[in-house]
């Protein structure tokens, strides 16, 4: 899929600077930072949801002692 981004004069500049001190193509960098800036995107969402878990009380709770016994019965 191809995918057109339109960057001011001075984003181009930062760009360029930020991809030649990572010795990469402008491009590449874009590409890299966009994938990046997209699975960051996806953990915020994984954390968010998870906060919304906790404070509606749908997680379960464990003490030291019962998570060791949980774990210690598990057949790995």
């Amino acid at each position: 899929m191809a995918m057109v981004v339109e960057f001011s004069p001075t984003e181009e500049e930062f760009i360029h600077a930020q991809a030649v001190a990572a010795n990469l193509s402008a491009e590449l960098f874009a590409r890299d930072a966009v994938l990046k800036a997209a699975r960051n995107a996806a953990y915020i969402a994984k954390l968010e949801e998870s906060d919304r878990q906790i404070k509606e009380g749908k997680v379960k709770k464990f003490t030291s002692e019962e998570w060791e016994k949980f774990v210690n019965e598990q057949n790995v």
